[in-house]
Parts: structure tokens; C-alpha cells; sequence
């Protein structure tokens, strides 16, 4: 897992050569529309939405993206752990390169505009939620072919 500041994006454009192409596809819009759009080595999505209880729901790992989440606008907490620590409770689909896993909720941090986060294929990470009060959010989802 990374997290940093957005302006240090491309500084991870090493671990994932793609990251750059995607990038300046997202510079190129004109407005953040809720959508999927593709570029090469990857696609990224717009969502916007509000935040779910942190011990709600399950969290998720990947296995042919990498998961680069950048905040837009407003923010979200997010929980972390490895794979390894977790327990499958839905076996990975490799359509929708997902793989729902739950256990301990220990790490968790808040992700707030001007941030992003890289899960790998080995990070276990629970996204859009909240400790205490509910957040609302715009975010880039990227995902990039590893």
C-alpha cells in the first residue's frame, strides 16, 4: 500500500508504467463525470458518493489491477490490511478481479482531497467509509494492469 499527496503521483510511474497514461488521460477531462474511460494499460472510473460505517461491509483485493485511488474532491476513510490476514468470505471472480475478504479493521486512515492511494494485489483495503461521521466524495478510480 502507498498513499501520498496527488502532486507526487508520477513518482510511482516506475512500480507501474501505465500510471502515466492514465494520468494524463484524467488531465484531459473537462469535468468529472461519473463514467468509465479507458486508455492504454488500464481504465479509470469517476464516482462520487457518500461514505458507509467502517465495520460495514468487506474488503476487497485484486489481482490483475492495481487499485490507484485519488481523492477530488471531499474525503473518505479507508481501512488496510494484507491478505494474508484476512478470510475469504467471497471467492475471487477473475470477471470483475475482485475477491471479498473480511477480518480485524486495526489500520484505517483518512484519505482527504489531494491524496491518493495504491493498493496491490497483496493489500487487503476497505474503501468509502467512515469511523464516526459520514463523509461524502468525488474520486478517480484507476485501475492498472499488472
Amino acid at each position: 500500500m502507498i498513499i501520498d499527496k496527488t502532486e507526487n503521483l508520477l513518482f510511482y510511474e516506475k512500480l507501474l508504467p501505465n500510471l502515466k497514461n492514465g494520468w494524463q488521460e484524467f488531465l484531459k477531462l473537462e469535468e468529472w463525470k461519473e463514467g468509465k474511460y479507458i486508455f492504454e494499460g488500464g481504465y479509470f472510473m469517476i464516482q462520487t458518493g457518500k461514505t458507509k460505517p467502517l465495520m460495514e461491509g468487506t474488503f476487497e483485493a485484486h489481482r490483475k489491477y492495481a487499485d490507484v485511488q485519488i481523492m477530488l474532491k471531499g474525503c473518505e476513510e479507508m481501512a488496510w490490511s494484507a491478505v494474508s490476514d484476512l478470510k475469504t468470505v467471497i471467492p475471487y471472480d477473475e470477471e470483475k478481479d475482485a475477491e471479498r475478504l473480511d477480518g480485524e479493521r486495526i489500520h484505517h486512515m483518512l484519505i482527504s482531497e489531494g491524496m491518493f492511494y495504491i493498493a496491490f494485489p497483496k493489500d487487503g483495503h476497505k474503501a468509502v467509509s467512515h469511523r464516526e461521521e459520514e463523509h461524502t466524495f468525488t474520486k478517480c478510480v484507476m485501475k492498472i494492469r499488472i
